[in-house]
């Protein structure tokens, strides 16, 4: 599935059949299209084991949020380079991930409920900001549209192509990384006493899960802005095909997850002239999905 959606993103685009110029431009857009769909969703999967919430998505912990208030920042101070960006998109990540941790930090404790908590709200507070500073900036909504629903027309230059490898790097490491963590992640997702009772570091745990998913989304916000919908629906699908088990969820969100992003860049580029944010076209798919699965529970 991945390796045929990787095929129609690379060969279907408004400039119709990739030209020499156009080979480089489209596989930068098809690495950053597998990563962002890849990461989101396997973050959603181990988010939905850690927290047992079915409705958890990556941007719940207010990250994404976090990361579009620091790109619209400088944005408005006029400082917006191709590799200041996404610096400043992922110092909004690491700031946010800092805030919700402490918010979320009662007499020395930090629990699931206190991070969805924490995370909701920043998400609300850094949403609303995003706006404030674009507006007092005189700079145009679509902007702040691009930064809160997501894109892959990221234009990498000779500056930012290596911040862009460093990053991929790094996003590949922290899946390994929620990989390895697979077996706690099924042992918790029943509950955190008997996680607890059968030898499980679940404070550690929460911890290591909590900060490395932030990390990951942030980098890929910061790059793509926040796409919805692919964290939330893509764990569910692939759960019905193979099962709760976190060993074959977590590699298989990756891989659904890149492909179903590269269909849905490949429908936004096409539908009409200017292309759409992503999170319309991922909301377009993952609404009906979402409301199915609902009326299938209830």
């Amino acid at each position: 599935m991945l390796i045929a959606a990787a095929a129609v993103s690379f060969l279907i685009g408004p400039g119709g059949l990739p030209s020499s110029g156009l080979i480089k431009f489209r596989l930068l857009r098809l690495a950053l299209g597998i990563l962002a769909g890849g990461v989101l969703s396997l973050v959603g999967a181990s988010l939905q084991g850690l927290l047992r919430n079915p409705l958890v998505d990556p941007f719940t912990l207010g990250v994404s949020s976090g990361s579009a208030l620091g790109a619209s920042m400088v944005i408005a101070w006029g400082t917006a380079t191709s590799v200041v960006l996404p610096v400043a998109g992922f110092a909004g990540a690491l700031v946010t991930i800092l805030a919700v941790y402490l918010l979320a930090r009662v007499r020395g404790r930090v629990t699931v409920t206190g991070l969805v908590l924490a995370g909701v709200i920043m998400s609300f507070l850094f949403s609303s900001l995003v706006m404030l500073v674009l507006v007092l900036a005189r700079q145009p909504l679509g902007r702040a549209v691009y930064l809160l629903m997501g894109h892959l027309g990221v234009a990498f230059t000779r500056g930012s192509l290596p911040l862009f490898i460093g990053s991929a790097a790094t996003m590949l490491a922290g899946c390994g990384l929620l990989v390895a963590y697979a077996r706690d992640l099924d042992i918790m997702s029943s509950s955190e006493e008997a996680a607890r009772s059968l030898g499980v570091d679940t404070a550690r745990v929460t911890k290591v899960v909590f900060v490395v998913c932030s990390v990951l989304v942030g980098l890929v916000v910061s790059f793509t802005g926040a796409i919805s919908f692919v964290g939330l629906v893509v764990p569910h699908l692939v759960r019905m095909i193979l099962g709760p088990v976190h060993r074959r969820v977590l590699p298989a969100s990756f891989l659904f997850g890149a492909a179903l992003l590269l269909l849905a860049d490949t429908a936004a580029r096409n539908i009409v002239p200017g292309g759409l944010p992503l999170s319309v076209v991922t909301a377009l798919i993952g609404v009906p999905f979402f409301i199915y699965l609902l009326r299938r529970r209830l």
